[in-house]
């Protein structure tokens, strides 16, 4: 099993293999309801809302590890609750199907598999049926009971709907999701306390049941509000999130140290580990969760300490007394502690596993950058081309979309970043395969039209050589050279041309990069040709294309045949090479003023293009522009390198590290958006998704 190392993580491992051994049953795709089953004889009653826990579970797993065999158990989960519900989604039970839209939700966000996507949007439409004007709104428990309203099929229909919105963009998602959280909120929450109540009218009498208290109800009402936090940014849905936290707490945890009840089996077995699961949501955004996070590793603890079985990871309802050898486990008890688990697994990898909260530690950093390697080959990984796809998920590519080549290179690029962070040898295989697939798709060939697309073919390459020593890169990064070359011309004073169809324009992606290149293969081969062409190249690009005043570096010149600069073009891109390029000739020659050249362009780039009070680099869109902030990261880096003094640049390439974990990733299935401080939508391109990664496996490296 594929995983990131940690005690949580490795308990984690062993729920859910004692998931798989012990409640699996092949001859139906489904779980057994409860263990021992002998020749599933226990199955008499088909638990629907079981089966979509058992999903989200799985998800789980297949997130935190990549492991193919939890994608493989949910297509067979899948497949067997299809047919055992008769060849369709929708049952009678609104807040069942509400669960099993989340679930097969998460799971598209996780594999890019159109069939879940379509069951979640099935059921959601139905859902949508369930409201009605009883009790003043709200979506009704039954088709056969419009008129008995609760917490269960109220709160995680807005979960539902936030995160239709957040992945799909429809405003109607967030109206449903508004209008049902504000029902929920004045009809069933404690205006002094917070605390969630079960349900209404459910004898018809109108009367709230206020003694059913249960976590569930908790949780749910906790997950509806920090997804509505996400998708909106107003702060009093996160203060109610923090409110329930605090009256479950009083009213539901022991006061010693917060342990959660046992609540009988059945389908209250499940209760515990739905509340779990949506108070480590709210973790994720609250920005002081020490106390919150101290609690659930309490009860975690408490549960692999006290409430397993003694030889394996079964669960039962109570967390602090172990079931017997020869007891019955339901499926719904031991899916909360499976759930329990894996939720203490993903606060360890985030540094919150003791109440933390790790933001600067280096294995919450390489953790993060290992789980984004993985969510690449998972979702962009093209098993036929050997490369990656342009779109997550990838139906959503056009036919005859064009092939964006670059972005293939850095691919590669953050494929050595990898290796070099790890040594890990799973990530220099998968440079050598990824190398000669792209060299095959490209026609037994890295060279190419637009020479900055080769610079950036050859700077890979050179790394992956200077990282593995292996000879077939390092001729293949000199062969592009000897093409890049002939983009020199006199056309605008000199500098190198963008591409071979339009020798007079020049600009910076074509000129800096080469720069970087020349002075790298300096470097390596002490060829004094390569160093003259990197001071020619960076000369040309200095005079012709950078602000004598402030050191901000301008996109090109003559792209219409006029000569004209493009001022107004304000790319990210471009200050990240040019820096580069004089940190590397600084490298090659110690001559400093290169290096003061390298930190001037930070700076302006700072002051033009930063946020001043949050340091968050701007959205600049998807296609190539999705590429730009991570390769002016990549720079700030290696500027770092030569001049760690420079505090600011640090802060910034952290603050946006940050920032990006906190709001701008689908965490489920590792993407990241073109906007560091906004969730993203999708389809999500991979020029956008290498942007966060290189961000990533940057605060990886300065975390340590």
């Amino acid at each position: 099993m594929i995983t990131v190392s940690g005690i949580w993580t490795k308990r984690a491992d062993e729920a859910q293999r004692a998931l798989e051994r012990h409640f699996w049953n092949d001859s139906i795709r489904m779980y057994n309801i409860e263990t021992p089953c002998p020749d599933g004889a226990c199955n008499t009653i088909f638990h629907y809302w079981w089966m979509a826990h058992a999903a989200d579970v799985l998800v789980d797993g297949y997130v935190r590890t990549a492991d193919p065999l939890y994608a493989e158990r949910l297509e067979q989960l899948y497949e067997g609750v299809l047919r055992r519900n008769e060849g369709a989604w929708p049952n009678e039970l609104y807040d069942d199907m509400e669960w099993m839209a989340l679930a097969w939700l998460r799971a598209y966000e996780a594999t890019g598999l159109e069939k879940y996507k379509q069951a979640a949007l099935t059921l959601w439409e139905d859902i949508q049926t369930g409201w009605n004007d009883v009790q003043g709104g709200g979506i009704a428990w039954h088709k056969e009971q419009l008129g008995y309203k609760n917490t269960p099929a109220n709160a995680p229909a807005v979960i539902l709907a936030a995160r239709l919105h957040r992945a799909f963009g429809n405003p109607a998602d967030l109206e449903w999701a508004r209008k049902i959280y504000a029902w929920q909120k004045n009809a069933l929450v404690d205006p002094a306390t917070g605390f969630v109540w079960d349900g209404m009218n459910r004898t018809g009498d109108g009367a709230i049941d206020k003694d059913w208290k249960f976590t569930y109800c908790q949780g749910v009402f906790i997950g509806a509000a920090v997804e509505l936090f996400r998708v909106t940014g107003d702060s009093a849905y996160l203060e109610d999130s923090k409110r329930t936290f605090q009256a479950m707490r009083v009213e539901l945890a022991d006061s010693a140290e917060g342990i959660l009840p046992d609540e009988g089996g059945g389908d209250a077995g499940l209760f515990k580990g739905i509340l779990i699961r949506y108070v480590t949501e709210a973790i994720k955004v609250w920005p002081e969760a020490a106390e919150a996070a101290g609690w659930l590793s309490r009860n975690a603890n408490v549960l692999w300490e006290q409430g397993k079985t003694a030889d394996g990871a079964l669960f039962g309802t109570d967390w602090k007394s172990r079931p017997l050898s020869d007891a019955i486990v339901q499926l719904s008890s031991q899916l909360s502690g499976v759930m329990l688990l894996e939720c203490a697994a993903v606060l360890e990898s985030a540094g919150q596993a003791g109440g933390s909260d790790g933001r600067h530690s280096a294995a919450n950093w390489d953790e993060r950058a290992d789980l984004l390697q993985e969510a690449m080959y998972r979702n962009y990984g093209n098993p036929d081309s050997g490369i990656m796809d342009q779109w997550f998920p990838r139906e959503h590519a056009g036919a005859g979309e064009n092939f964006y080549y670059w972005w293939q290179a850095h691919v590669l690029d953050v494929l050595v970043d990898a290796y070099k962070r790890t040594g890990k040898p799973m990530y220099a295989d998968r440079m050598e395969a990824f190398s000669r697939s792209l060299y095959k798709y490209n026609g037994h060939t890295f060279t190419h039209n637009y020479y900055d697309d080769m610079e950036w073919t050859a700077l890979a390459l050179l790394r992956a050589h200077q990282a593995t020593g292996s000879e077939w890169y390092k001729e293949q990064a000199l062969t592009l050279w000897e093409d890049i070359k002939t983009a020199w011309n006199d056309h605008c004073g000199g500098g190198m041309a963008w591409k071979k169809d339009q020798l007079d324009y020049k600009n910076t992606p074509a000129n800096a990069p080469a720069a970087i290149l020349a002075a790298r293969l300096y470097l390596l081969e002490r060829n004094e040709e390569d160093l003259i062409w990197a001071k020619r190249i960076y000369e040309w690009n200095k005079s012709r294309l950078v602000d004598p005043s402030t050191g901000f570096v301008w996109d090109g010149m003559n792209r219409l045949g006029d000569g004209e600069i493009d001022y107004d073009w304000k790319f990210t891109y471009c200050q990240g090479v040019f820096l580069g390029a004089g940190v590397e000739l600084y490298r090659c020659t110690g001559d400093k003023s290169y290096l003061e050249d390298a930190k001037r362009t930070a700076d302006a780039c700072m002051l033009e293009l930063c946020d001043p009070k949050t340091l968050l680099l701007p959205d600049e869109g998807i296609d190539d522009t999705g590429l730009f902030k991570g390769i002016l990261i990549r720079y700030l880096l290696v500027l770092l390198e030569e001049a760690p003094e420079e505090d600011a640049v640090r802060r910034m390439v952290q603050c946006n590290a940050e920032k990006l974990w906190e709001k701008g990733m689908l965490e489920d299935a590792g993407i990241c958006g073109p906007a560091w401080d906004t969730l993203p939508t999708l389809p999500v391109q991979l020029s956008v998704q290498l942007s966060g990664m290189m961000l990533t496996e940057a605060a990886a490296v300065l975390s340590k």
